[in-house]
Order: C-alpha cells, then sequence, then structure tokens
C-alpha cells in the first residue's frame, strides 16, 4: 500500500490578517484558513491565533511535513528582527512554534522570500533556478533565487529593493532614506506621488479629489486621467530602473511580478514592454534570456508552505501534535 500524501501547512503573516493553508507537494491547496493578526494585542496573543490555525489545519486529515512562515519585514535564522507592520522587534518566532510544534520541522522566512520559493516551486518560475521575485503592494519587496537557493545576504536583508535609490534626493522615505524606490512604485509611492503632483494638474479629476486612495489612482490610470498616467510613468521608470539592477547583478532568468497592487495593474503595468525597457538597459548576453512574468500562486500561504519541500526538505512525521506553552 502506497504510504499517504504528507501535507505542508504555510502561514502567512500580514499586517492585518494571517493566512493558513494546508497544501500537497505540488503545492495545491487542500485546505484554508484566516485569522485576524491584530498585532495591537502583542506577540503572545498573534503566537496563540498562529497555533490555533496550525493545530486546525493539522487536524484536516494526513501526516503534515513541517510549518512554513513568511513574515515581513528583516527575518534572520528563525528571527524576525524588524517588522514594522508587526511593530515587532527579535522576535524569535521559530523557536516559539517549536515549543508548541515540538515534533514538526519549521521554517521561517520573510515573507517575499517565501512566494519566491512558491513561484519556483509550483508557480510563474517552475524550474528556472535564477529567479527575480517582485512583490508590489503597500510598499516594494523582493526576493531572488541563484542556482536554485535562495539569496539570503550577510543579515538576511539582501533584496531590499523597495530601498534602493530611485530618485536621488527625491521623496522622504519611512526608512529614513529618501528617494527610495517604494516612494514611486508602490500603494505607498502612488499616494506619495499624488500629494506632491496634484499641483501639477489643475484639471485632473483624481487631483480635485481630496480623499483619493489607491483604487480611486487605479480607476483613474485606466480613465485615462493625465495625473494617474503620470503616477503610472513613475511607478515604471522606478520599477524598471530596480529591476536592471537585479537582472544585472544577478543575470536572472525570469522576474516574476506579483504583490496585491501588481496584480491590481494588471495589463497597465505592459508587462512586455516592462520586460523590452529592462532588456534595453542591459548587455545583451544578460538580458537576451530575460522574461518578466505576472505571479502564479493564488495564495501567499502556499508559498510559505512551500519552504518545508524546498529548504526543509521534509518527510512525513506523523500526526501532527502540540505543546502548550501556557
Amino acid at each position: 500500500m502506497d504510504a499517504p500524501t504528507a501535507y505542508a501547512i504555510g502561514v502567512d503573516i500580514g499586517g492585518t490578517k494571517i493566512a493558513f493553508a494546508l497544501i500537497d507537494p505540488q503545492g495545491r491547496v487542500v485546505a484554508e484558513r484566516r485569522a485576524p493578526t491584530l498585532p495591537a494585542e502583542g506577540v503572545a496573543a498573534v503566537l496563540d491565533r498562529l497555533a490555533e490555525g496550525i493545530a486546525a489545519l493539522g487536524a484536516h486529515g494526513g501526516p503534515v511535513a513541517g510549518v512554513g512562515v513568511g513574515c515581513p519585514g528583516n527575518v534572520h535564522d528563525g528571527v524576525v528582527r524588524l517588522a514594522v507592520n508587526l511593530g515587532w522587534s527579535e522576535v524569535r518566532l521559530r523557536d516559539a512554534l517549536r515549543e508548541r510544534f515540538p515534533d514538526l520541522p519549521i521554517a521561517v522566512s520573510n515573507d517575499a522570500a517565501a512566494v519566491a520559493i512558491g513561484e519556483w516551486w509550483c508557480g510563474a518560475a517552475r524550474g528556472c533556478p535564477d529567479v527575480v521575485y517582485a512583490a508590489i503592494g503597500t510598499g516594494l519587496g523582493g526576493a531572488a533565487m541563484s542556482g536554485g537557493r535562495l539569496v539570503r545576504g550577510a543579515s538576511g536583508a539582501a533584496m531590499e529593493i523597495g530601498h534602493l535609490p530611485a530618485v536621488p534626493g527625491g521623496r522622504l522615505c519611512a526608512c529614513g532614506l529618501t528617494g527610495c524606490t517604494e516612494q514611486y512604485a508602490s500603494g505607498v509611492g502612488l499616494l506619495s506621488g499624488l500629494a506632491a503632483r496634484r499641483g501639477e494638474w489643475p484639471d485632473s479629476l483624481l487631483a480635485r479629489k481630496p480623499d483619493a486612495g489607491t483604487a480611486d489612482i487605479l480607476d483613474a490610470m485606466r480613465a485615462g486621467d493625465p495625473l494617474a498616467l503620470a503616477l503610472l510613468h513613475d511607478l515604471r521608470g522606478a520599477l524598471t530602473q530596480a529591476l536592471v539592477w537585479c537582472a544585472g547583478a544577478l543575470n536572472a532568468a525570469r522576474i516574476v511580478i506579483g504583490g496585491g497592487l501588481g496584480r491590481a495593474l494588471g495589463d497597465l503595468l505592459d508587462l512586455p514592454g516592462l520586460e523590452s525597457d529592462v532588456r534595453a538597459r542591459l548587455l545583451p548576453y544578460v538580458g537576451d534570456g530575460l522574461h518578466i512574468v505576472p505571479a502564479q500562486l493564488a495564495s501567499s500561504a502556499v508559498g510559505a508552505g512551500c519552504l518545508v519541500w524546498a529548504e526543509l526538505g521534509s518527510s512525513p512525521p506523523g500526526p501532527l501534535s502540540t505543546r502548550s506553552t501556557a
């Protein structure tokens, strides 16, 4: 009799919600769950919600090979050194989960890195060992794989593409630097650009909307509003420059564009045109084989789950068991 399929549990921690997914080794979702993050309640309360969600999916049936967790911020060796959106500093996340689930292998990574591994394992970068992933969302995150291995860097902070310089002496970023790519190519960047450039377009309907949000900007882009199109031009210009640096430094064969805003932009981003613009600024033997493609994973938690297969190489340890830290 064949051994039962071993599943992985993926957990993606966001500023507002935690996404859980039970996946098989091909990345197919067997069960899903969501919970509010509520980081203001403190680290212990968030850990309780993580443990509850993991245990619930583990009880779905079948052996569990491990747990993969994607978390925003600077994550290194299982420690969340700094996650601004969560208010976390030096949180030993992997150790805390190991205490609760002592029989399970647990991998913890930066959220963008987890999605990159998922796209490589079963998504848009499947079978491609040299890939850059760019997550355009509220901010701009990135990750890369070289030779089939995740590029981490000395302190786990590799591929902070949102804070590469895009405009010397440009807008002040929340990180304290000026002109960061994130200030132009992200949700924050679109809103910053709207505030900074509103006065240049007095006839723009978008400029006359005092409480405009990201969705309003996207609608205005599709309607051909001149201010909105200027913001789109700024976004594509800053993103192009960042991707040129990444592709040139890593000699990537594929760039995957994801993130909530990346998906919402859709055809507005013009990936074929973006690919041509990036290639045009690279040496021919660096850029000729480069392709820019949209992300395919249905859930960020799938990428986190793929950490189990790709990084831990886990085999089924048997039924899920938990240990309370109370």
